[in-house]
């Protein structure tokens, strides 16, 4: 079976996506806050790269495509309700250093979405 190597990272960065709300600095947020925005969005990008790794190279382009956007999508929820936090910490109210670690995350997750989709959008194998 082929491993999809962006597969395997997924599997990694879905584990650091998880973890701000549980390590590190932390942050006064309500925890089912923490788990909208960190837990349920790194448990896509897991479940993705998990259906990925297990399509091995039965994997088309358009369903790896797909699975891509998925990825930057879960990457941009997590973004989004990041933002108000950096701005939160620009005003003093909220401690940068846990501010950056609970931002950093959700920017890796869409870095990996956006080369994931794009690497499988100019596959044209077995569509």
């Amino acid at each position: 079976m082929t491993r999809s190597p962006l597969a395997l990272v997924g599997v990694a960065v879905a584990a650091w996506a998880s973890i701000p709300p549980y390590v590190g600095p932390a942050l006064a947020t309500d925890p089912v806050v923490e788990v909208v925005d960190h837990v349920v969005p790194a448990v896509v990008v897991l479940a993705v790269s998990l259906a990925a790794l297990a399509a091995g190279a039965r994997a088309r382009g358009t369903a790896m495509f797909g699975a891509g956007l998925v990825v930057a999508l879960a990457g941009l929820w997590m973004v989004a309700t990041h933002v108000p936090l950096l701005a939160q910490a620009a005003r003093d109210e909220a401690p940068w250093v846990a501010s950056l670690w609970h931002f950093v995350p959700g920017v890796a997750v869409v870095a990996l979405g956006a080369v994931w989709a794009l690497r499988w959008s100019t596959d044209t194998s077995a569509e």
